[in-house]
């Protein structure tokens, strides 16, 4: 029950920042380009790659704490289905670079921050 409610939580406070980055972008961004989207997949990327390395190298994460965090937060801060609807969205409404664009930036972009939210924990860990 315990890990249950601890991706429970998670999942809310992920929710909540996605919805508030969403919000923000969009006031600050409009609706040509789903910013918001893809600003909560970087954050997401990046904090999958720092709990990776976390969790290599140190004992922060107990296995309830890695749910909380992996599965509930960044589970639910990130979302694959509203970036393929809003890509398919812009695809069928004659907006092809803009569907190509998120495409390419989601898919790059994402890998990079995994990459770098390791590359950074490590450096913060060991000074290397």
């Amino acid at each position: 029950m315990t890990k249950l409610i601890a991706i429970m939580i998670g999942g809310s406070l992920g929710a909540l920042c996605r919805y508030s980055i969403a919000v923000t972008a969009g006031k600050y961004f409009g609706a040509r380009f789903p910013v918001g989207t893809l600003l909560a997949n970087f954050i997401g990327c990046f904090l999958i790659g720092v709990a990776l390395a976390m969790a290599d190298k140190t004992q922060l994460f107990s296995p309830t704490g890695r749910l909380f965090f992996v599965t509930g937060f960044i589970g639910a801060l990130t979302t694959f289905s509203t970036y393929a609807l809003e890509t398919f969205q812009a695809g069928r409404s004659g907006s092809i670079m803009v569907a190509a664009l998120n495409v390419a930036v989601s898919n790059i972009g994402g890998i990079m921050l995994v990459f770098i939210g390791i590359w950074f924990t490590q450096t913060m860990l060991h000074g290397k």
